[in-house]
């Protein structure tokens, strides 16, 4: 004969559920929320880190370069309203692909500067020619020397409050508009815009600037131009066009 279930018994079960499940959905919240990261701590200032950095980037033999607008443009010269331009750079020349408006006009321009000799296509037609180099309009364009400027430029160089991503480090500062000339050719001589420096924590290479601000006189409050830099001493050959 099965025996009634007592409620003494059913009281007793009804109290293990009351304990056990709170613990139970707590076991189970831990196990599937991943662990709050630990803030990186810097080992070195900001300032010393833009030391290393400007160290690393100067012993390379060659990186990849990008340069987009968050916010404006780059006016350079011959009428040409530069938005995006890419390439790789080496110790003895670049390769390099550009967007840019002419009026209302989009084109597209490549170019490639090998010692002293400059190729670049036609706006219009896309048609290779060499040319001198001061007819180009990227003449001034050293992405080398804009970052040795860059790092050994910048002002009142700190680490934001907030922690930044595992394997980054992370610095603010100002730069005068003057170093900037290698990459936008003509600026305002008074200029002095915003600058976040983003370093890899092992090696300090430089991996993305942001250049918050006036820089050209036609700019906007809010001009922002990203720099970003990778592909370092990947095995590069250039080569002429034609």
């Amino acid at each position: 004969m099965i025996k009634p279930y007592s409620n003494s018994r059913a009281i007793n079960f009804l109290r293990y559920l009351v304990v056990a499940l709170p613990l139970l959905v707590f076991f189970i919240l831990s196990c599937s929320s991943k662990p709050l990261s630990e803030p990186v701590i810097p080992t070195v200032t900001a300032k010393e880190a833009i030391n290393l950095s400007e160290a690393a980037m100067a012993s390379l033999d060659s990186f990849s370069f990008e340069l987009s607008h968050d916010s404006g443009s780059t006016m350079l010269s011959s009428g040409l309203n530069l938005t995006h331009a890419s390439g790789v750079i080496t110790r003895n020349g670049l390769d390099l692909e550009a967007e840019a408006n002419i009026g209302r006009a989009f084109v597209r321009i490549e170019a490639v500067v090998i010692n002293e000799k400059t190729w670049m296509t036609n706006p219009l037609t896309g048609t290779w020619s060499e040319i001198p180099p001061e007819d180009s309009p990227f003449s001034f364009f050293d992405p080398v020397s804009l970052v040795a400027d860059i790092l050994g430029k910048t002002q009142s160089p700190q680490y934001p409050l907030d922690s930044p991503p595992d394997g980054e480090l992370i610095i603010n500062g100002l730069i005068p508009a003057t170093t900037l000339v290698a990459l936008i050719g003509v600026v305002d001589p008074n200029a002095v815009p915003e600058v976040t420096l983003t370093l890899d924590t092992t090696s300090y290479l430089l991996q993305k600037i942001i250049i918050t601000g006036v820089a050209q006189v036609e700019d906007d409050d809010d001009t922002t131009r990203v720099i970003s830099l990778g592909e370092f001493n990947s095995q590069v050959t250039l080569k002429p066009p034609i």
